[in-house]
């Protein structure tokens, strides 16, 4: 003790030395002590008046801004603020407490709306300082706290794969597109990264020279994000996204996409279900890409319908960034952890909006009436999406295979005319020939090329009269439309 009593006293005094040399006396920063800056009277009460007064109304008066302006200004429409005001509110770090000096400290009201300005405006913390009477460290608390909430408390419901009746429903409205079995539109993007630090630099510079982290989502038609995965270098491109994401790793333990959808294209029967992509990505047979040269009008046809169905992903960022400025805006957080938490958070309530608003969309709304129309004329009332010709729907749903496939279901020996069934039994789930044999089915070149045919031909018989006038057709040497070279080229 008298060692380490005396080591302590001589740091002091070297330090006091070298604060008189240097001309300077350090003072004692923390706390209740001299010299330290005396707290701003922020009025805690005017602040909240204000919020409550402006958009919510108070004694009776309506709010001084209506409807659009509250969801202009906050991102979210009244009732989606409203329910996450509730679900917050009366949480611990939340409620209104009382300081040492005995003086009630800010509503939760403040604190809400200032973290989700921070999130929306993409403003730095003390820009809400002279509205919502908060300092700077207390924004940024809350703010940190917001997207902690969200998350633990939406995530499961909101960041998840889709059940069976949401994939159903998504497979019909893709259906009606002209896509069959096509589960939605997979991209990646850039969020620049303007703290990082300079030892992740190198790792994390994009082939812009800009340091960012990538961001990969799964979209469906109503921009509703059913997967999203955060955090990779920007070094990386989405092959190297792909293989680190975990819905890729879903993929090969053979557990996603599920095999109880039976489709026919082309007159081939499917189970495997695909996600429309970019050039980007590898040639896997989940995978729906467009023709790189495209040097018939079948491949034309399908590329344009193919890129409406692709451009889904690239409209949830522009729609995204329009809304959460925080996202659009390079990063200005130290650490990774907070801003993969940032975008999860603003995902969070991206998509409680749009759950909110979608029964409003028009897609929605046609639908709908399509559904109507085909209830009256056929006289039922399921929601199986019938082709073009109208002679069967867009899939089945059944077990799942049952022979020539790993994820079939144990069968007998023979069967009721006494065939041979032995060697048709599947790999149990789980085990290490399933998940080979399912990741293998899932990356087959060729089965990608071959889907892509069946789908041109598909896109072809089903609307192509419709697009064929619009696109760009090869030279047939300066033929009419009536010659047998021009419709050899137009078949």
């Amino acid at each position: 003790m008298a060692v380490v009593l005396g080591a302590r006293a001589n740091l002091s005094t070297r330090r006091a030395l070298l604060s008189v040399c240097e001309g300077r006396v350090r003072k004692r920063v923390g706390g209740s002590r001299p010299g330290r800056r005396t707290n701003r009277p922020r009025d805690f009460d005017l602040g909240a008046h204000a919020i409550l007064r402006d958009y919510f109304g108070v004694d009776g008066e309506p709010p001084v801004y209506g409807e659009d302006a509250f969801e202009e200004r906050f991102r979210l429409s009244r009732p989606v603020f409203n329910r996450l005001f509730r679900s917050i509110c009366n949480e611990p770090a939340w409620r209104r407490t009382v300081s040492a000096t005995g003086r009630p400290q800010a509503h939760a009201i403040q604190k809400v709306a200032a973290a989700v300005r921070v999130l929306g405006y993409g403003e730095p913390f003390d820009g809400a300082d002279e509205y919502c009477r908060l300092s700077r460290s207390t924004i940024d608390m809350y703010t940190r706290l917001l997207t902690h909430f969200n998350i633990d408390m939406w995530a499961s419901k909101y960041l998840r794969r889709t059940n069976a009746e949401e994939l159903e429903h998504i497979l019909t409205c893709n259906a009606a597109r002209g896509l069959p079995s096509c589960m939605g539109s997979i991209f990646c993007t850039h969020w620049t990264w303007a703290k990082c630090p300079k030892a992740l630099a190198g790792q994390y510079k994009d082939r812009n020279g800009k340091i960012s982290v990538v961001i990969e989502t799964v979209c469906d038609e109503d921009l509703y994000i059913w997967h999203m995965f955060v955090g990779c270098p920007g070094a990386y491109n989405d092959k190297n996204v792909l293989a680190a994401s975990p819905l890729m790793l879903d993929v090969n333990d053979g557990t996603w996409p599920p095999r109880i959808y039976n489709y026919t294209l082309n007159g081939r029967s499917r189970r495997l279900l695909f996600y429309a992509a970019d050039q980007g990505y590898p040639r896997y047979a989940i995978f729906a890409q467009p023709y790189s040269k495209p040097d018939t009008p079948r491949r034309q046809v399908y590329n344009r319908l193919q890129e409406a169905v692709r451009k889904d992903a690239e409209r949830l960022y522009a729609v995204w960034w329009s809304r959460w400025f925080i996202t659009k805006y390079p990063a200005r957080y130290m650490t990774l952890p907070r801003l993969i938490n940032t975008a999860k958070a603003v995902a969070i309530l991206h998509n409680m909006a749009v759950e909110h608003r979608r029964h409003g969309f028009i897609a929605s709304t046609r639908m709908a009436a399509a559904a109507a129309v085909r209830g009256a004329r056929s006289g039922r009332h399921d929601g199986d999406y019938q082709g073009a010709s109208g002679d069967g729907t867009a899939f089945v749903k059944d077990d799942g295979p049952t022979c020539g496939s790993v994820w079939g279901a144990p069968v007998p020996d023979f069967d009721g005319r006494g065939n041979d069934r032995r060697g048709c039994e599947g790999a149990p789930m789980g085990t290490a020939r399933y998940m080979q044999m399912a990741e293998k089915e899932a990356k087959d070149t060729q089965e990608h090329f071959s889907l892509l045919h069946d789908l041109a031909e598909h896109v072809w018989a089903d609307r192509g009269s419709l697009l064929a006038p619009y696109l760009r057709l090869p030279d047939v040497g300066g033929l009419s439309e009536g010659s047998s070279r021009a419709e050899d080229v137009l078949r």
